[in-house]
């Protein structure tokens, strides 16, 4: 076996991390629709060819690692290689991109990547090299089919099914739910741009927004997550409905299973009569 290493060359490496990504993670647990932050990290003054490794075996690609960042913040990539790769290769991999991440030329102080808690594998091999789990976000979800409730007229209540999600009209809502300084604002902005959301859901009240969602769909899946949440306390009343809607176009586009994190569920709203149970936990990790 010979494996020959090289850095990011031109924009269809995207391609080949993209594809390679799907493939790797098509069957773990809540692998999430990919991210649109390589693309944008190209863009960025930071970015660096050596912040992307692939790994190839003749002509065939056997592994990649990558990792994107802002400033001193890098997030790493974890090394996806094939099965029959693991070993040296998925360690040449982490270490030509890792020692890059934290050389002087470019200069990444703090480290960071999550996984779903099933994910023992990736886990394990983080904290073999040093990263600390730091977090833990219970996620809760459904797998379709489910017992919907159809929608009936509620009077003074809309909804609309929109194909793009606006930051804007999140963060007017959002903010009526807390206060939210400009740095917050700035980093939601910057993070809801890496997602490529799939449609949005705006609910109002006597033609007044009370309720705002951003949804995402992994196409060769069926996954889906509920993964911006805004909404006044005049929406915590129609909560069911709304949820009711989200699972109505989800069951149109032919999801099969979908998540939101428990956090993002108002108080008081049971998560079981939204059709939800616990799935599975978005696991943080650190390394400084």
């Amino acid at each position: 076996m010979t494996v020959n290493y090289r850095f990011y060359e031109s924009p269809s490496d995207l391609d080949l991390q993209y594809d390679f990504w799907n493939k790797m993670t098509k069957s773990l647990p809540y692998a999430w629709k990919p991210t649109l932050s390589p693309k944008l990290f190209e863009q960025q003054s930071e970015f660096n060819p050596k912040s992307r490794c692939f790994a190839f075996d003749g002509d065939q690609l056997v592994g990649y690692m990558s990792f994107s960042g802002k400033g001193e913040f890098v997030s790493l990539g974890y090394p996806w290689v094939l099965p029959e790769y693991e070993g040296k290769v998925q360690d040449e991999l982490f270490e030509k991109v890792f020692q890059f991440a934290i050389s002087e030329e470019y200069g990444g102080k703090l480290l960071a990547q999550r996984f779903r808690a099933q994910w023992e594998n990736q886990i394990n091999y983080f904290l073999s090299k040093g990263f600390a789990i730091t977090s833990r976000s219970q996620i809760v979800g459904a797998h379709y089919p489910l017992l919907i409730k159809n929608i009936q007229s509620i009077p003074g209540f809309t909804f609309e099914i929109k194909d793009q999600f606006q930051f804007n009209v999140w963060k007017e809502l959002k903010m009526k739910q807390q206060i939210l300084t400009n740095e917050q604002i700035k980093m939601m902005n910057e993070y809801y741009s890496s997602i490529d959301f799939d449609y949005a859901v705006e609910c109002k009240l006597e033609n007044q927004p009370i309720a705002y969602f951003g949804i995402t769909i992994r196409p060769d899946t069926g996954y889906s997550e509920i993964l911006a949440v805004a909404y006044s306390d005049a929406a915590i009343p129609y909560f069911y409905d709304i949820m009711s809607i989200i699972h109505n176009e989800n069951v149109n586009r032919k999801v099969q299973s979908v998540t939101i994190t428990k956090s993002q569920i108002p108080k008081g709203i049971l998560q079981e009569k939204l059709g939800f149970t616990p799935l599975t936990e978005d696991v943080m990790m650190h390394k400084r």
